[in-house]
């Protein structure tokens, strides 16, 4: 199935699973109960963004992330599980996903900088997956450089080095 055909009763019932799901896990956490989780559909996707108070927010968030990348993990295996008509589920908090983005891609510009005047590889700090590709995908076009992730999990880097030729 494509993503143009999902019906407005299925994108209803993805809706309806995430934003159940969203309450239960927000009570788990203990976040205040009026945080705001507004869903949307477009695209073929639906995507979550939660509002409410800093403390809260940076809970859900966790270290660079984690916490918002487990949970949206979940609720997209939930998801997939659970329905004949699976819509991926992408999550984010008060603008964090792309907060960050930017700061990877600010250091991303370094590593290619520092490439372009030494010659030599340079590894960033280690990052998940998500981070990893944010820096892979923005650097796909980039002449004379490429990217590999090494080493493993959780201390996987994003190394930029010269390109093979």
């Amino acid at each position: 199935m494509t993503t143009a055909e999902f019906t407005n009763e299925q994108v209803d019932e993805v809706l309806d699973l995430v934003a159940e799901f969203m309450e239960e896990t927000l009570d788990v956490l203990d976040v205040d109960p009026d945080t705001e989780v507004d869903l949307r559909y477009d695209d073929g996707y639906v995507y979550g963004d939660l509002d409410g108070d800093e403390d809260d927010i940076a809970l859900v968030i966790g270290r660079r992330g984690q916490t918002l990348d487990a949970i949206q993990y979940l609720l997209n295996a939930i998801v997939q599980n659970s329905l004949e008509h699976p819509i991926h589920v992408q999550l984010d908090a008060q603008g964090y996903r792309k907060r960050r983005a930017r700061q990877l891609e600010k250091d991303a510009d370094r590593a290619v900088s520092e490439v372009a005047r030494t010659g030599r590889r340079v590894e960033l700090e280690p990052m998940t997956s998500s981070e990893r590709k944010v820096i892979h995908q923005y650097l796909k076009d980039v002449p004379d450089i490429q990217t590999v992730s090494a080493g493993r999990e959780p201390n996987r880097r994003l190394a930029v080095e010269p390109a093979q030729n």
